[in-house]
């Protein structure tokens, strides 16, 4: 299993909703206004908040023009309405989390795999605990909310502090692309296998300096999780979650997958399942600097040191430049900074403050991909 994500596709579609975005044109073409549920989305037409319907209309035209597009949601949020909404059939992870795929008709109520958007979301919780007291500070050392662990604690990693996990620059040692997910020489592999993931995940090597490489690593977000858990006292993360982020935000309907042989930690890299719309309403909390519906839920200082940079990117990702609190930090060719969440298959929240949107996208691209039709 490879990760295969659909860069390409995203920029082609954000860029043409930004050009969208600086003129309001009188369309010709017919797109409905998303409806209101009492979820706690308020609603609107496109051109009512400046957005060409036509280019929208050509959006569904594209993708209903590719045989086996992958692509299974497309929403739109701009001034803090839900624009645009659509859905298509399509294969997904199992609320099981086991990655035989199976056939989904996706609405709006229908919960999706979020992948590594997870990892994003664990950020949210590490910050209201962080906001709330429970956690001390992001240059506390990690083995300090582990103090069953210490035998595990040497020269090298007893230098990680919790800005390096949340950052990706622990230092540890982690390989989830070069093998499959099924080969026990990948890590997701062992840390799954293990009846003790903290013990397996403080047990690997260093490799880096902590704070000097960006490494992706699953298991740094792990731990994030687990340092959540146990500061609130929670006897599982979604404990936590629900009181104070789920249910503030109106997010009525979840899954949150826990490790099969340590079932008090939660998968919190990748586990969660979420409706689209939701997704969205994490992109909105983190748009106005952590306020939903005029409830404040996160503190706006953690947004902002979210989206700051923690480590710069030294290879070729693309748009990408660097790397936040668990959120990847990019600019489009025409110059537009954004934030995402982004995760395996085509999974994503789109947050561009410039232009006050979040775009969602969530698909099936999970051992392929499939670019769209050119016309």
């Amino acid at each position: 299993m490879k990760f295969r994500p659909f860069p390409i596709l995203i920029v082609i579609l954000v860029l043409n909703l930004i050009v969208a975005c600086s003129h309001s044109t009188d369309p010709k073409i017919h797109v409905d206004k998303p409806v209101e549920t009492g979820d706690g989305w308020e609603t609107a037409l496109p051109q009512e908040v400046g957005v060409d319907s036509e280019i929208l209309e050509q959006l569904v035209a594209r993708i209903d023009s590719t045989d086996n597009h992958m692509i299974h949601s497309f929403l739109v949020v701009r001034n803090n309405r839900l624009i645009f909404e659509h859905y298509w059939s399509g294969f997904d992870v199992p609320l099981s989390g086991d990655l035989n795929l199976v056939e989904k008709d996706f609405d709006m109520n229908m919960l999706h795999y979020q992948a590594s958007v997870s990892k994003s979301v664990t950020s949210v919780l590490f910050g209201v605990a962080t906001d709330m007291q429970y956690i001390g500070s992001v240059d506390d050392s990690v083995f300090a909310y582990f103090p069953e662990y210490t035998d595990l604690k040497n020269d090298a990693n007893s230098k990680v502090l919790l800005k390096n996990l949340l950052g990706m620059c622990s230092g540890f040692d982690w390989n989830e692309f070069e093998y499959g997910f099924d080969d026990q020489r990948d890590s997701h592999n062992r840390m799954f296998a293990s009846n003790d993931v903290v013990q397996y995940l403080f047990s690997r090597p260093m490799v880096n300096e902590p704070g000097e490489v960006f490494l992706y690593n699953s298991g740094d977000t792990n731990i994030l999780g687990e340092i959540v858990r146990r500061s609130t006292e929670s006897d599982y993360l979604t404990d936590f979650a629900e009181e104070y982020l789920f249910e503030p935000l109106g997010i009525e309907s979840y899954n949150w997958n826990r490790f099969p042989l340590d079932e008090h930690v939660t998968f919190a890299s990748g586990g969660l399942f979420l409706r689209p719309r939701d997704m969205a309403k994490i992109g909105q909390l983190y748009l106005d600097e952590g306020v939903w519906n005029g409830q404040k839920v996160l503190s706006a200082k953690w947004v902002r040191d979210s989206f700051a940079m923690t480590i710069p990117f030294v290879e070729n990702y693309r748009t990408l430049y660097g790397y936040g609190y668990q959120w990847w930090l990019g600019t489009f060719p025409d110059g537009t900074d954004y934030f995402r969440a982004d995760g395996w298959g085509g999974q994503y929240i789109y947050v561009l403050p410039e232009h006050y949107m979040v775009v969602v996208h969530t698909a099936g691209g999970f051992y392929e991909s499939r670019p769209l039709a050119s016309t």
